[in-house]
């Protein structure tokens, strides 16, 4: 992962893919035992939609690990994740943030009908976020919503 993110060097390919699969299982549950709210820019359901894209599913490899991880966002998902807040916007890569993101910002309109389709089978109820907000604003707005839905843990 860090040759290609970091280096430039290499492509996401399957193992690459399976490796982000397996970080956005790990890093949500180990930082929401800290939080009252957690709010994560990307799911399993996420690497999911762009593994699909991405990669070619007729490899004989590749279509049953896709098929595995379609698996497991529908039967995990619903068990860790009480909304998705669905969030259209586009992000400029150079503001900071997620240095693996930079690999796929030209293709974000092709993902986003992929992402959405997949976070929609997870089983996850999904809000939408409005555009066009700032993140303070879009934090309020999310905050708002999940603490109506009756989400939020006492503190």
């Amino acid at each position: 992962m860090e040759q290609i993110v970091l280096h430039g060097k290499g492509s996401f390919d399957l193992v690459a893919e399976v490796d982000l699969f397996a970080q956005q299982l790990s890093v949500p549950l180990r930082a929401a035992r800290h939080h009252q709210l957690l709010l994560a820019d990307k799911s399993p359901a996420n690497v999911l939609a762009l593994s699909r894209l991405l990669l070619d599913q007729a490899d004989p490899q590749t279509a049953p690990v896709l098929a595995a991880m379609e698996a497991f966002c529908r039967a995990w998902m619903p068990h860790t994740y009480d909304v998705i807040v669905y969030c259209r916007d586009r992000f400029n890569q150079k503001a900071g943030g997620d240095r693996m993101r930079e690999k796929v910002l030209h293709i974000q309109d092709e993902a986003d009908p992929y992402i959405a389709q997949a976070c929609q089978d997870s089983g996850v109820p999904i809000l939408g976020l409005p555009t066009g907000m700032t993140t303070a604003e879009r934090v309020q707005w999310t905050t708002k919503r999940v603490s109506e839905m009756g989400l939020l843990a006492a503190p």
